[in-house]
């Protein structure tokens, strides 16, 4: 009775029949859970929608920061490397 499923069974042995992809998908499914967890703002189960809401623009804009610090510093690494190839 094997449907492709991530959690099929033999029906005699109990075992995966996938012992390696389902090991797997609980890896990836517990780093997606750590991750979450080292947002600045965890969103906890409890939380309700707005405090949900509130915490995910804050997790984002936060991300945001981050990514336009890391293209000022290109921008400005690649300006000081035009500048001192121009002759002069």
């Amino acid at each position: 009775m094997w449907n492709g499923d991530i959690d099929d069974r033999c029906l005699y042995c109990d075992g995966f029949l996938e012992p390696k992809r389902f090991s797997r998908e609980v890896e990836k499914k517990i780093r997606r859970e750590v991750i979450k967890e080292s947002d600045y703002f965890f969103i906890k189960p409890g939380d309700n929608e707005f405090k949900r809401t509130v915490k995910t623009f804050f997790n984002n804009l936060r991300w945001l920061a981050y990514y336009l610090q890391i293209t000022f510093f290109v921008f400005i690494t690649l300006l000081l490397l035009l500048l001192s190839l121009l002759p002069g």
